[in-house]
């Protein structure tokens, strides 16, 4: 079976005592990442409900786009990079490199899903209205959530599946 390479990058030469470092350092950020979002989701929560007369009711679906995008992260990152090269398809083999790229896709779905709901939200419930910039403001927390969220995902991704010292290859088989 002949390979493509779709994405070949090249990363920087990090020194090996670095090395290490910097994969800590990438967990602290997509942490930090991850965090910044729901802090932003949280506040305009907090917001609209102490602020008198809200003209827009803050309801469970506002809550839908950053559960879906949490659960798409932890989906995504629990599946290791070794296991989507496994290309043992034939008689008697477990088939474990396809059930890895079904749940990693339904784990991009679901970040997918999160941030576009998020979008749709905004544009439904906010934008079309046409509601005051403070109010907007609460719309706009739960795109940052869920942007905050996938951009975490991808952080801890490639901090935590990078197979060589200074190269990562996306391989469609």
């Amino acid at each position: 079976m002949t390979r493509v390479f779709i994405w070949n990058c090249h990363l920087p030469r990090v020194p090996s005592a670095w090395r290490e470092r910097l994969r800590d350092f990438g967990t602290y950020a997509s942490g930090a990442l991850f965090t910044l979002g729901w802090w932003f989701f949280v506040d305009g929560l907090v917001t609209a409900r102490t602020t008198e007369e809200f003209p827009v009711k803050f309801g469970f679906e506002d809550w839908i786009p950053g559960i879906l995008c949490t659960l798409g992260m932890l989906i995504t990152n629990s599946i290791d990079l070794s296991l989507l090269r496994d290309d043992g398809f034939g008689y008697g083999s477990s088939g474990l490199a396809g059930k890895a790229k079904l749940t990693l896709f339904i784990g991009i779905a679901l970040l997918a899903g999160g941030v576009a709901g998020s979008i749709a939200i905004l544009a439904i419930k906010y934008i079309v209205p046409q509601v005051d910039a403070s109010v907007m403001y609460i719309g706009f927390t739960n795109v940052i959530q869920t942007s905050s969220i996938l951009l975490s995902s991808i952080v801890l991704w490639f901090v935590h599946n990078s197979e060589g010292d200074n190269q990562y290859n996306f391989v469609l088989n």
